[in-house]
């Protein structure tokens, strides 16, 4: 690294909208003030809604949220683990290990799309 430029490794969501069609429960949840029948909870604005917001989104609603209390309760492990294979990533990424990171990215895709699948349909 240079004196004053900083090289990193990073992990970015190409198309943030894919996001929406690879998991829309998911969106739905970590989201819902994006549908109208829901509440309102904040959350990044829509161009910066990628993989790793969704995971940490999702963590935040299952800990803090609006999420009714069994329904947290139900998805809690699942979403831990997924949190989990993020901060993989992420510890891959800092070490400079991007055949790990790209692993770990792996995992978390597959990891949420079981999640989706846990997740309520309406």
């Amino acid at each position: 690294m240079g004196r004053l430029l900083q090289i990193r490794v990073m992990a970015q969501t190409f198309r943030p909208e894919d996001v929406q069609k690879a998991w829309p429960r998911l969106c739905r949840l970590a989201w819902p003030q994006d549908h109208p029948d829901q509440g309102a909870s904040g959350g990044p604005a829509k161009g910066e809604r990628g993989v790793l917001e969704l995971v940490q989104t999702l963590t935040d609603q299952v800990s803090f949220g609006d999420l009714p209390k069994d329904l947290a309760r139900a998805l809690e492990p699942s979403v831990r683990r997924v949190y989990e294979i993020m901060e993989s990533l992420e510890a891959a990424l800092a070490d400079w290990k991007p055949a790990e990171a790209n692993m770990a990215s792996d995992r978390l895709e597959a990891a949420l799309d079981d999640l989706e699948k846990e997740a309520p349909k309406d």
